[in-house]
């Protein structure tokens, strides 16, 4: 090391000499350059490479930040390039789409009208002639419009042709439309089939146009990998000339202070406990005493901030921090097998908030002290026993292959809870419930197994207290099923995800439709299509229900008006809704509904409200109370279920009710059966005096209906007369006039 304390002359001088003697034995071994450019004093000059680290060291940081810059450049570009790729397939698609879109809504007015004349409905037949010209002109656009590329603009000409043959077959093409008979109902049927191999290809046009975009989007995807991997070997190289100039600036530069770096590097590393040996009396020994002081007090905070960071302050214990610490260990690669083997046990307090409630906090610390204390002798050496902050505990237990262990130490644990706790002169019984959770081959982190041990725990607790519980990987699914619906449902409305579907009401003796009664369906992204017990629960646990219920309000009295503007033998057609007792008490939410029904297009003297029995018994007054608001819209109120809710004769009469739906449970598989026609006697008989209106829900054979005839039940809905079908399906059921069931 130099002696620093020298005159400037003097360091100059030592300086060229050290230099000179660097470079006479770097230059001897073949290998060594000179930091300076310069041959040593008093040294012979030799042949040799003349260089300058400042020069070497520009140069590299010219040619690094022309890499980065070229690489800025490459992103830019690439960037720019995968953006028009991408805006070009979308703009492809999007016309695709409109164009597609334009047709099958034309398609399906056309269509309707068709079935009109079809059906000798009244009709403007030089109307629907202008609407075929217009369709046909929009087919030639669409033709010259679609790209030729996987066959569109071929797919299109082909439906086009399609459709005017389908027309032309039912005499509906051109001028022969003048000249159509009367009725002719028997051919919509056809000319729903041809329709539907229409949009059929408009479909596959729709199909070959997203193709497209996923050819699109992969060359996308190809652009994005060149232009990432121009940039990787342009700040790769970049990287290569940082680490090999720092390799440079060390070896030349840092050397005379070799000693200080290697503690500075000591220290950094975490090896508090290094020291410099202090040899030399001046400016670098003054520097080393002062390291060293550093480092020893470095050193003791480095063990006491330790401590506090991985250990709980109250009770001692390990704390989360520690926790997970340990958990992350066991999965790293080549642990051992005691590492593999973990279990985890989540502790609860059962009660502690009435500890706090009724000893304070300063109480429930002190009983949390001696808690701590009791968990920490019922574990072996190698566990860990740690506090997660409030009443929560937790304890990783090692080389526990099947749970045994866990299950001894959690019983354990149990024992030594059942001498009673000592709080001031209070004395308190304490239970905890406990879950636990083993790692198992499959468990991929730590919090994996931690949400598992919280789940147990959970169940535990839902179970009773003071119990111990290990994980069950079944019920955890169906809770994370549960958990991804409850998320989902915010965006079923907003997403267009919602679906209607109705089944007709049709009056018993002559088949005629009267109503039909509204059934929503979740089209859910991922799971396909869900039925309403599927969802409708956690929609009411959610608050969801609200907004489902006022969008199957609007759509259903939206589509039943259109209907009876359409079809004037459907004039009087009424639609049912279901409402949920839980839309009843949000006065928001109930001045939405009746915002919608004082809408004269909604035409509420059509409109059916259905409330069930049980829900509407268990809120049965503030159910009531919005039920005769509702009403004084002129709505009607259907009690639905009837006969399930256990509702007293009484409470009934309360009810403003227009109309019974009876439950199909009170239909038997057997029509011959007396106890089941005794009881639908018995409700027909109460509707009756009543003067309510009856519906028979779930009439599946025709034993069934000869028995509710029979018994003089004059509505009804089921399997057997009608299931449950899209808009499309039961518009044209309407159409065509068609009765349900033949009269008896």
């Amino acid at each position: 090391m130099r002696n620093w304390t020298t005159k400037p002359q003097d360091h100059l001088r030592t300086a060229a000499g050290a230099g000179a003697d660097e470079q006479s034995a770097l230059d001897s071994s073949g290998t060594g350059t000179s930091g300076s450019g310069a041959v040593g004093v008093g040294t012979r000059a030799r042949p040799g490479r003349s260089w300058s680290l400042k020069t070497e060291w520009s140069r590299a940081f010219a040619l690094m930040l022309t890499a980065l810059l070229v690489g800025a450049l490459a992103t830019i570009v690439g960037v720019r390039g995968v953006g028009d790729q991408v805006q070009e397939t979308a703009a492809q698609l999007q016309g695709a789409s409109d164009t597609v879109a334009e047709l099958r809504s034309a398609l399906d007015a056309h269509e309707l009208a068709g079935h009109q004349l079809l059906s000798g409905a009244p009709g403007d037949r030089p109307a629907f002639l202008q609407q075929q010209q217009d369709l046909a002109h929009r087919f030639d656009d669409a033709i010259r419009f679609l790209p030729a590329e996987r066959d569109m603009r071929a797919a299109a000409g082909k439906a086009r042709a399609e459709w005017q043959y389908g027309l032309a077959e039912h005499g509906l093409w051109d001028s022969p439309v003048q000249a159509l008979p009367g009725n002719r109902v028997a051919e919509s049927p056809g000319l729903a089939a041809s329709g539907a191999s229409v949009r059929s290809l408009l479909d596959g046009i729709q199909r070959s146009a997203l193709e497209s975009m996923e050819s699109g989007l992969a060359y996308s995807a190809e652009l994005q990998q060149i232009v990432i991997a121009a940039r990787s070997a342009l700040f790769g190289l970049a990287a290569a000339g940082v680490v090999y100039f720092r390799s440079r600036m060390v070896r030349f530069l840092i050397r005379p202070i070799e000693g200080l770096h290697s503690g500075v590097l000591k220290l950094q590393a975490g090896d508090y406990s290094h020291r410099i040996d202090v040899v030399r009396r001046d400016e670098l020994g003054e520097l080393a005493v002062a390291f060293n002081s550093m480092a020893a007090t470095v050193h003791d905070s480095h063990q006491a901030l330790t401590h506090r960071a991985t250990h709980d302050p109250l009770t001692g214990l390990a704390n989360r921090a520690a926790l997970t610490e340990r958990l992350a260990a066991s999965f790293k690669p080549g642990a051992g097998r005691r590492r593999r083997h973990e279990g985890l046990l989540m502790i609860d307090v059962d009660d502690f908030k009435d500890v706090n409630d009724s000893l304070g906090h300063e109480g429930g610390d002190a009983l949390l002290i001696q808690l701590a204390r009791r968990l920490q002798g019922c574990v072996r050496a190698g566990d860990l026993a740690a506090r997660l902050g409030g009443d929560e505990f937790a304890i990783v237990v090692g080389d526990d292959a099947d749970g045994s262990v866990t299950a001894a130490i959690a019983e354990r644990i149990h024992d030594a809870l059942r001498p009673p706790f000592s709080v001031g002169e209070v004395r308190l019984k304490v239970s905890v419930s406990m879950g636990a959770a083993l790692r198992q081959p499959e468990t991929r982190e730590p919090a994996e197994l931690s949400r598992q041990a919280d789940f147990a725990m959970y169940m535990a607790k839902q179970g009773g207290k003071g119990r111990y519980q290990r994980f069950d990987a079944e019920g955890y699914d169906r809770m994370a099923h549960r958990a991804a619906l409850r998320a989902d449902l915010a965006t079923a409305v907003s997403g267009r995800q919602l679906q209607l579907e109705y089944q007709p009401v049709a009056e018993l003796r002559t088949g005629e439709i009267l109503g039909v009664e509204a059934l929503v369906r979740w089209n859910h992204p991922r799971l396909g299509l869900l039925q309403p017990a599927e969802f409708i629960p956690l929609a009411e646990e959610t608050g969801d229900i609200e907004a489902i219920g006022r969008w199957v309000l609007s759509t259903a009295i939206r589509q039943a008006a259109g209907w009876r503007a359409a079809m004037s033998h459907c004039g009087n057609l009424w639609v049912s809704i279901n409402l949920s007792t839980l839309q009843l008490p949000s006065q928001r939410n109930l001045a939405a509904i009746e915002s919608i029904l004082r809408d004269p297009a909604s035409q509420a003297d059509k409109v059916v409200l259905e409330v069930t029995e049980t829900a509407l018994t268990s809120s049965i007054d503030g159910g009531i109370t919005a039920l005769n608001r509702l009403k004084s819209l002129g709505v009607r109120i259907a009690i639905d279920d009837f006969g399930t809710g256990y509702s007293s004769l009484s409470t009934l009469a309360e009810l403003p009710a227009d109309i019974l739906k009876i439950d199909r449970s009170f239909l038997s598989a057997d029509a011959a059966d007396a106890p089941s026609a005794a009881l639908l006697e018995g409700i027909l008989g109460l509707a009756n005096k009543l003067n309510l209106e009856a519906i028979a829900e779930g009439i599946e054979d025709s034993g069934q209906l000869a028995l509710l005839r029979g018994l003089g039940c004059r509505l009804g809905q089921g399997y057997l007369l009608a299931r449950p079908g899209p808009a499309p399906a039961i518009e044209a059921l309407l159409a065509s006039g068609a009765r349900l069931q033949p009269p008896a």
